[in-house]
């Protein structure tokens, strides 16, 4: 709506940073106003780089303090300095930030030693083993006295309690991580030992504060449900920190972390309102930062309770198990990804604590199969990638050899999940559910063992994903529409009420303003093909007669008034706006489908005739390559049919009266070597090959196509010509300037080749197109799932093996 506005301003800004380059290099770019505190070392450096600049007093003790590794300072003088940080609050955080930092590193270090315990902080959803450098070890290898660790100790929990409800979200983190710190080295203590006693004290009045400050809070959220709960509709802050209860519950994790299975038998503990106030925060509280602390307790609760035989009962069948299911629950569906992920985490730790520590029965751990299966099947498809490839992992540990029938066990609580989830407020859950949906009809439907299982199904699911054709969304309907396919191919008969429905979407996505669903909606109509046999096939010959041409009918654009209706203000002004978290719009569900949504699609960019032909194109690639299948219910198609077929396609593709021209180009030339795949390397050179030379090596060579297609271009003639030979291809162009052209291409494509590191595909792959839920199938096309990704990056994914996966 101020879209001129905006504009105008962005306009200044790029002139200001222009002009301020230089400045901006040697600040921004260097990272000099970032606090870095990584190591002790780097957090003293960055306060001499602070900007605006610290005090000066602050300054010198950093410089001062980093000579203690050196041996140029003394213990006394180091610890002085701490003690300096701790109380530098008055005007600044950063180096309270550090004081703490540094104070907790001492104690970590004197506990590993008198003690040998683990790590004792918990950063974040994650609780993974740090990888700390050599110079963070060494940062307190200098042996202190146990006078002056008594001392760093007291200071350290005098500062933790004053500072639990600081502004600033650093440096409470710091606060939750000292008092971890502080109970990890006073646990250790022998009771001999003169301090033990003060220190015990100090530990049990800073747990008493924590959980009264925890029960303050509980009980105010509680007193107004309508403010505090994630269903409120007030003006409130749900993306920051929540101060004491965020940080209570980090440092109650902590402590807990530091006891270890000792927790439960601390004095005066109250462990069901314990558990109540958990479930309250992890599951009813508004704020995410509040509902990931409090699942990260839980976390170092089950921990604790692993490491003690006496409580395993609390986890098979007991309280804690209670509290734990209903947080999983809602955590493991949370509307944050972060709330998601440490649901994750706290899952895996649930599952092997049951299975390989306490060892429970079987028909124990199905108990939790129907709540907590369908979450977990669901999450291995949802876009935040943590979440995951960190679900996958969890599924090979829960589940490495009978993940098939774990889910035909429950595969009635799964459908009924799915189907919700299909209707979720948030688009990556319904695109997530599509997904998973169609892995149902793949994995289940397509075992001749377990099929009949999910028969009964098909129809609920059918329609929750003919609910999400009619998303806002296009990778909602995207996921929907090549989910439908799959269905139809699992099972035809029980689809065929529904097939006319099923055409009119599939047509209307084959001629979408997406590339991808155009790509996908071919992919499902070849599935539907094998389903449906000759009657559907001739109808889709119908459809590519009627709608190849069309982009001969596109109206004539110069490239010129195509860029000036890009640019064009009135023309990109009330548009949809876009979700910050994905690629995806900011949508809710669309109206057509019977639903209230934000918005009904109303504003959207027409659909242009040449995309129709570009959909065909993929449509006539998917027949020929699903058809030429050994598994194929379809004849290979014959040349009769085809070779007319694709003599209208290279005559189409010659359009270049309008400027989107080259994108159909591009389209041909990435399907063409897969076509001529499908019909073998003796029809191709014998009757094929020629039908495009000509157009190929024009867009070689020219000078005015886009780069895309030209780059197009030059890769399908460097696979063509594998397919058939180099030499033979180079044969068939009878211009020696478009022969000289196609040469230098060949020999490009053929240095790429080589200067690649063929391991590199086999380990690596873009977190902005990952894997279709296909791909691990052992489906010579599968590929086809997803548009653009190179089949040899298929089945070799970093960590995950999804041939495991269920």
């Amino acid at each position: 709506r101020h879209c001129k506005q905006s504009l105008g301003f962005l306009d200044e800004v790029i002139l200001f940073l222009s002009k301020k380059k230089d400045l901006l290099a040697s600040t921004f770019f260097r990272n000099d106003w970032i606090m870095d505190f990584s190591s002790p070392s780097r957090a003293l450096q960055s306060l001499e780089r602070r900007r605006p600049p610290l005090p000066e007093n602050i300054v010198a003790l950093s410089k001062q303090l980093l000579q203690w590794q050196d041996g140029g300072l003394g213990e006394e003088d180091y610890l002085q300095g701490i003690k300096t940080l701790l109380q530098s609050d008055e005007e600044r955080w950063e180096g309270l930030a550090v004081g703490l930092l540094l104070a907790t590193e001492v104690l970590v270090q004197a506990a590993a030693d008198q003690a040998a315990m683990g790590a004792v902080y918990i950063d974040g959803p994650r609780v993974p083993q740090e990888n700390k450098t050599e110079e963070s070890k060494s940062a307190g290898n200098r042996d202190l006295t146990q006078d002056q660790l008594s001392r760093a100790a007291t200071w350290l929990h005098q500062s933790s309690l004053k500072h639990l409800e600081h502004n600033e979200p650093r440096v409470r983190t710091f606060v939750a991580k000292a008092v971890g710190a502080h109970a990890t080295w006073s646990v250790g203590l022998p009771t001999s030992d003169e301090a033990y006693s003060k220190h015990d004290t100090e530990r049990q009045a800073i747990h008493n504060q924590i959980v009264a400050s925890i029960q303050d809070h509980i009980q105010q959220g509680r007193d107004n449900p309508e403010k505090y709960s994630k269903s409120s509709t007030g003006a409130l802050d749900d993306t920051t920190g929540w101060r004491a209860l965020e940080t209570n519950w980090q440092c109650l994790a902590c402590w807990i972390a530091s006891l270890g299975a000792n927790y439960y038998h601390v004095d005066g503990l109250d462990f069901n309102s314990l558990l109540s106030n958990l479930e309250h925060s992890a599951v009813t509280h508004v704020n995410r930062h509040v509902r990931a602390a409090a699942i990260a307790v839980l976390e170092q609760l089950v921990v604790a309770a692993g490491n003690d035989k006496e409580q395993w009962p609390l986890l098979e069948n007991g309280a804690l198990r209670t509290t734990l299911i209903k947080v999983l629950k809602a955590g493991l569906a949370d509307n944050w990804s972060q709330v998601r992920m440490a649901a994750s985490v706290l899952n895996r730790v649930v599952w092997t604590t049951l299975q390989e520590t306490c060892k429970v029965p079987e028909e124990n751990l199905q108990q939790l199969y129907p709540a907590l299966v369908p979450r977990m099947c669901l999450n291995r498809f949802y876009l935040a990638q943590g979440v995951k490839l960190y679900s996958h992992q969890t599924w090979k540990q829960v589940f490495p050899a009978n993940g098939v029938s774990v889910v035909a066990q429950s595969i009635a609580p799964i459908v009924r999940y799915y189907v919700q989830m299909c209707d979720a407020d948030n688009h990556v859950v319904r695109e997530a559910a599509c997904q998973a949906v169609a892995e149902l009809a793949v994995k289940v439907g397509m075992d001749e063992t377990y099929a009949d299982v999910l028969q009964p199904h098909v129809t609920v699911l059918l329609q929750a994903l003919l609910m999400c054709f009619h998303d806002e969304s296009w990778p909602v309907r995207d996921e929907a529409c090549l989910a439908c396919g799959t269905f139809c191919r699992a099972y035809p008969e029980e689809c065929r009420p529904e097939l006319e429905t099923l055409w009119a979407r599939w047509t209307e996505q084959l001629t979408d303003q997406i590339w991808s669903c155009r790509s996908r909606a071919a992919v499902a109509l070849g599935q539907a093909c094998q389903a449906y046999g000759q009657e559907f096939f001739d109808r889709l010959l119908k459809f590519i007669d009627e709608n190849l041409p069309a982009a001969q009918n596109q109206p004539k654009m110069t490239m010129e008034e195509y860029k000036a209706l890009q640019n064009d203000l009135e023309a990109h002004s009330d548009l949809q706006l876009y979700s910050c978290g994905s690629l995806a719009p900011k949508l809710k569900k669309k109206a057509g489908a019977g639903r209230i949504g934000c918005s009904n699609c109303g504003i959207t960019r027409p659909k242009q005739p040449w995309e129709a032909t570009d959909g065909c194109i993929y449509l006539i690639r998917e027949l020929m390559e699903t058809c030429s299948q050994p598994d194929s219910t379809m004849p290979p198609l014959s040349d009769d049919l085809l070779l007319p077929l694709l003599r209208q396609v290279a005559d189409v593709c010659r359009v270049s009266h309008f400027p989107q021209g080259d994108d159909l180009r591009a389209t041909l030339w990435r399907n063409l070597p897969g076509m001529m795949q499908a019909v073998g390397k003796q029809r191709c050179k014998k009757l094929y090959l020629e039908v495009f030379m000509d157009l190929l090596a024009r867009n070689i060579e020219s000078r005015t196509a886009s780069a895309i297609s030209v780059h197009a271009a030059g890769t399908c003639a460097y696979e063509l010509s594998q397919l058939i030979g180099p030499n033979i291809f180079i044969g068939r162009i009878y211009d020696d300037y478009q022969k000289e052209a196609v040469e230098r291409v060949l020999r490009e494509r053929e240095m790429e080749e080589q200067n690649a590191a063929p391991e590199q595909f086999k380990t690596q792959f873009s977190p902005f197109e990952p894997p279709g839920l296909l791909d691990n199938l052992d489906n010579p096309f599968s590929h086809k799932m997803s548009p653009g990704l190179p089949v040899e990056m298929l089945n070799r994914h970093p960590g995950v093996d999804d041939t495991m996966s269920m």
